[in-house]
């Protein structure tokens, strides 16, 4: 009897292991194992795709023993407690390898919904990310911590953890941090103190709005967007030629943001602004997606290479920005993981087969069709060719002019010159008046130019070619594939285009597609990179590939409420960024407590926030911010600031960086500096800012000598901070007011006593050397903006 009651009781455990418990263990080995050990890749013979596998194990043996954890391989492996140690790298957490344990111990059973999970390909209905996203139910927490939905997920997640909430920052860091990242410079002294004497209840909100507001928030937002959309000023490649009208297409996406559109609205105007908006030349704008990229157009006698290469951007670009997939995978075969067949890959580059560049003429009326100022122009063209008709008549009519002068051009026969070339000269106030319209038509055009453009695309027409061609294998011949959509993702087909459009409406109808609110991943995929840009890592781990490699997310029911809030809220980027920022777990200080680093020193759970460098845009705006020179000109042609000599070393040819002659345009923000491919000045290089050759879904943060040596011994570190002393210098103070406005201007707060004796010290040893109190204030803002108190945000 005994017996049978363990039993019993064995089998109850059994059954009472939450479906959460087999989700999240076999969630974990997607993350952490199937790089390794997935359907085609199998170090050491081991996969680790279903239950199946893992109990046949792989050369070693079994890697998990049916509820026998202390027996398993895997728990050996994952404690290090043999000759094994995995995963490499960082040990997992602790509560990570509790989770296997408790798994493994009641049986190791694999989620029903896991398919063949940890590296295998899978069904759309199998597969998290291709599902549509469900609203799931907030969790009931009476905790004061929790004052959003937001706190109530993560609460959930650190009480499984076992982990604690860090405190909430203190103001002036709370405020450094929301302006840094909103609007990628700091606040002011007088900014910080304000905040801080503001005890309202509703103070940060109403700070976080203000921010909203600014005009600022586009130019830091867009900025993430260009990184996105692989933007340049410069073609790229060998000759790396201008794209001239590359720049409306980055103002088009600061005024998006600024302006808050629906992000689907926005995705769909980039998709297919031309044929789904073609009376609105600002939605055409976004179009300019697709050519702001790296291209080889400019080589002639390798068009079809260039097309080609075109094409194959064009698909593998919509797809990872704004589906989060890795499309491009299956350009050549099958998807290795993902349900991506390879015909769907050439049915998305149908879509794009009538595509070709264009320029969007600004200048547009939609009800006449035309440029209203060039309209003026012809009239007053077509009023001078009267008067010459007028001057140059014959004197009397010909049998069989009649005709002929039905066509203006005929009406206007050639000006006889001095009485040769057959026709009776002019008279000599014909002459004169003939002079006179001559000069009218010179200065018609001396100041001529077109009309202001903007890249984009355009559809060529129903008669373009509206299919791609499969590749033929051994040796068949290749298929015509029709335009349509991924069918892991519901699929379908392009409809035909009506009897009198006037374009096939394939971009039109994938914009559509993937900006609509059924679509499982467009809004999961941005609302992933929100919460990103604040945390410094998304949810999903992995922005731009939502598929079978890129795992699950840290916290699923979380991503899965904010994406409904936000499809729910008209797709408003503003209202879930201050949803995001209202939270308790973003308002956390970025100490860390004992526990989370024993236990999650990757900090996937959050229970603190984490410190972040600045971006290199950023340590240059700063600067200039903290020396007064800032220029916050918005929009046009990019600036051209002067950069030192050396830094150019390299570069072939005349004309790759030639500075604005206007210096003013040299202290303007960051975004609107050229943006060559080729090129980088040597702090954007070294502080990783991105190359523009492909989209970038996450900026790298590496910590290399040159940094240093950049930041400290740089011209334009240099060139800054002789630009504050000068001005800090400007009038005799005695050294502690120097050192304290040094202070305020470059951290935004006064000196302590420490930082106070330290920096008179300072100054005094410098000026004996340099023989100079402005040259020893330099000295002293050169390093100021080396600390890590001006180089990272808490």
């Amino acid at each position: 009897m005994k017996l049978v009651l363990i039993f019993l009781a064995a089998v109850a455990a059994l059954g009472a292991q939450s479906g959460d418990v087999r989700s999240r263990a076999a969630s974990l080995l997607e993350q952490r194992c199937s790089a390794c050990h997935g359907s085609s890749l199998a170090q050491g013979g081991l996969r680790l795709n279903s239950r199946e596998s893992a109990l046949q194990g792989g050369s070693r043996g079994p890697a998990i023993i049916a509820g026998n954890a202390a027996g398993s391989l895997m728990m050996k492996a994952v404690r290090r407690t043999g000759d094994l140690s995995m995963p490499p790298g960082p040990k997992l957490p602790d509560a990570d390898i509790a989770l296997l344990d408790e798994w493994i111990a009641a049986g190791a059973v694999w989620p029903k919904t896991a398919g063949s999970a940890a590296g295998a390909p899978t069904t759309a209905q199998t597969w998290w990310s291709f599902q549509k996203p469900v609203r799931p139910v907030v969790p009931a927490n009476k905790d004061p911590w929790v004052k959003t939905p937001v706190d109530a997920f993560i609460a959930q997640r650190l009480t499984a953890q076992k982990l604690k909430p860090a405190r909430e920052a203190d103001r002036r860091t709370l405020i450094r941090r929301a302006y840094l990242d909103l609007h990628g410079l700091p606040p002011t002294a007088e900014q910080i103190e304000l905040f801080a004497k503001d005890t309202s209840p509703d103070a940060y909100e109403k700070l976080l709005d203000s921010l909203l507001a600014s005009p600022r928030y586009g130019e830091k937002w867009g900025r993430h967007w260009l990184d996105l959309a692989r933007y340049g000023d410069t073609a790229g490649f060998e000759q790396d030629p201008y794209l001239l009208y590359a720049w409306r297409y980055r103002d088009y996406v600061i005024d998006s943001f600024n302006n808050d559109k629906p992000y689907d609205r926005f995705v769909k105007e980039q998709i297919g602004g031309d044929e789904l908006y073609p009376d609105d030349p600002a939605s055409m704008t976004g179009t300019g997606f697709y050519t702001v990229g790296p291209n080889r157009d400019m080589l002639y006698k390798v068009e079809d290479i260039n097309r080609v290469e075109t094409l194959v951007d064009w698909v593998d670009t919509t797809g990872s920005v704004f589906l989060g997939l890795s499309v491009g995978c299956a350009r050549c075969h099958d998807h290795k993981f993902d349900p991506i067949p390879q015909r769907d890959y050439y049915a998305l580059q149908a879509i794009f087969q009538p595509a070709e560049k264009t320029r969007v003429f600004l200048q547009y009326d939609p009800a006449r069709g035309y440029d209203l100022a060039d309209v003026g122009r012809q009239v007053k063209l077509y009023e001078i060719a009267d008067q010459v008709a007028a001057l140059t008549a014959p004197p009397a009519k010909v049998p069989g002019t009649e005709a002929a002068a039905a066509d203006p051009a005929a009406a206007v026969p050639p000006v006889p010159r001095g009485g040769r070339g057959g026709g009776a000269a002019l008279k000599p106030e014909d002459q004169a008046k003939m002079q006179a319209l001559q000069q009218q038509l010179m200065q018609m055009f001396r100041g001529y130019k077109p009309g202001p453009f903007a890249p984009g695309i355009h559809d060529v027409g129903r008669e373009s070619p509206t299919r791609s061609w499969l590749p033929g294998r051994n040796g068949a011949k290749p298929q015509p594939v029709p335009p349509g959509f991924l069918t892991a993702l519901g699929g379908g087909s392009v409809p035909e285009p009506a009897w009198d459009a006037t374009t096939t409406g394939n971009r039109k109808s994938l914009a559509n597609w993937i900006g609509s609110k059924e679509n499982p991943l467009t809004a999961r995929v941005m609302v992933n990179r929100i919460w990103q840009y604040h945390f410094g890592q998304g949810l999903m781990a992995t922005p731009s590939d939502f598929g079978h490699r890129g795992g699950v997310p840290s916290h699923p029911e979380l991503l899965d409420w904010l994406t409904t809030e936000f499809t729910d809220n008209a797709w408003s980027v503003k209202k879930l960024t201050k949803l995001i920022m209202m939270s308790s777990v973003y308002r956390q200080s970025s100490e860390v407590s004992k526990e989370a680093v024993a236990h999650d020193a990757a900090n996937i759970s959050l229970s603190h926030f984490n410190r972040r460098r600045l971006l290199p845009e950023e340590i240059r705006d700063t600067m200039l911010q903290s020396s007064g020179a800032l220029n916050l000109k918005m929009a046009g042609r990019p600036a051209v600031p002067e950069i030192a000599k050396e830094e150019l070393y390299g570069l072939s040819g005349n004309g790759m960086w030639v500075p604005t002659a206007d210096l003013t345009e040299h202290t303007r923000r960051s975004v609107y500096m050229l943006s060559r491919r080729t090129f980088r000045p040597a702090m954007f290089e070294s502080f990783d800012e991105p190359e523009g050759i492909q989209s970038c879904s996450r900026r790298a943060e590496s910590n290399t000598a040159p940094q240093s040596l950049t930041l400290l011994n740089g011209q334009w570190t240099v060139q800054e901070a002789t630009r504050l002393a000068a001005k800090l210098t400007a009038t005799e103070t005695p050294d502690a007011e120097l050192v304290r406005d040094t202070w305020l201007a470059v951290y935004a707060r006064a000196p302590n006593p420490k930082d106070m004796t330290g920096a008179q010290t300072f100054l005094e040893r410098q000026t004996l050397e340099l023989g100079g109190r402005k040259a020893a204030v330099g000295e002293l803002v050169r390093v100021l903006f080396n600390t890590n108190e001006f180089l990272y945000v808490d």
